[in-house]
């Protein structure tokens, strides 16, 4: 069922250059709910979520993939989420990040800075009195991006 879901819904994203972060397909308080979180470079905003939302509602009941009634989501990931792979650190190119590690670097096990570079085995954070820092992604237990004020 998801990869019929994704058949319908990909070329929608792709269309407005947004992409799946997550699909949850599930009964909720004796409803079927599909919930979708999106993302796209620069972030999403609520009127993306809203035209998406009506975008592929309609996609779905023309090719009759959901068959019973359901209540579609489309929703951003939100800000307080831990990052699951290399295209969330991606996105999140020249934010803030807090990134929690495995084993100490220069002596510290967190660090929160300015992402700078998300290369094949690690990222690059610019960290304030210490300059940039690269992370092995293998040393990093959980990441996300902070909010900045």
């Amino acid at each position: 069922m998801l990869d019929k879901l994704k058949q319908v819904i990909q070329p929608i994203l792709q269309q407005e250059d947004t992409e799946i972060v997550d699909i949850i397909f599930r009964r909720e308080a004796g409803k079927q709910v599909l919930r979708l979180l999106v993302d796209r470079d620069g972030g999403i905003i609520l009127s993306d979520c809203v035209r998406l939302n009506k975008k592929i509602s309609q996609a779905l009941d023309e090719g009759s993939v959901i068959t019973e009634d359901y209540i579609l989501e489309v929703d951003s990931p939100g800000i307080d989420r831990w990052f699951s792979g290399r295209r969330d650190y991606e996105r999140a190119m020249h934010r803030m990040v807090r990134v929690t590690l495995n084993e100490a670097i220069l002596d510290k096990k967190e660090y929160i800075g300015r992402l700078k570079e998300a290369l094949e085995s690690a990222i690059k954070i610019e960290v304030k009195k210490k300059g940039i820092i690269e992370i092995p992604y293998g040393k990093i237990v959980r990441a996300r991006q902070e909010v900045e004020f």
